[in-house]
């Protein structure tokens, strides 16, 4: 199946219609790829070149579980912060150590420091991470959008 894949994207590709139409969908998934996570923009620099770097080659990936879906529970009042003397950060499904970093302006190598994290790729969902030089916290998780809403949208 790849093989015909392949031969019929050859030709494809001959049509400058078609190769317009690869680099539009190429620049929204670059786009949408960088609102999910920022850390990925050297990864899309380089792939834009054509020269990926084996240390970007391939982006860190959150090993997932399947999960049921809980019953709903009815809506609580929402926790005040709480001040710590570091942050903490609850890893959702979707995140990389790289978007954290991002998100509370901090480095991945600090990140990964302060966390005891030898492997990048072994984030769990629910697991607390501390944020180094961080000043706050948030008792209850926010709201965020999913995955695929994010990437969707």
């Amino acid at each position: 199946m790849e093989k015909e894949y392949q031969q019929v994207r050859t030709i494809a590709l001959r049509d400058a219609r078609v190769q317009d139409a690869y680099r539009d969908a190429d620049r929204r998934l670059e786009e949408k790829m960088l609102k999910i996570d920022p850390a990925l923009e050297s990864y899309i620099r380089a792939r834009r070149s054509g020269k990926v770097p084996a240390q970007v080659a391939k982006p860190a990936v959150v090993a997932t579980k399947p999960v049921k879906a809980a019953a709903p529970k009815p809506a609580a009042k929402p926790a005040a912060k709480v001040v710590h003397s570091k942050a903490t950060h609850t890893v959702a499904s979707g995140e990389t150590l790289g978007g954290i970093a991002a998100k509370y302006g901090v480095s991945v190598a600090a990140l990964k420091a302060a966390n005891q994290i030898k492997d990048d790729r072994k984030l769990r969902i629910g697991q607390v991470l501390v944020i180094p030089g961080g000043k706050k916290t948030e008792a209850a998780p926010k709201t965020e959008k999913s995955f695929w809403d994010r990437f969707n949208g």
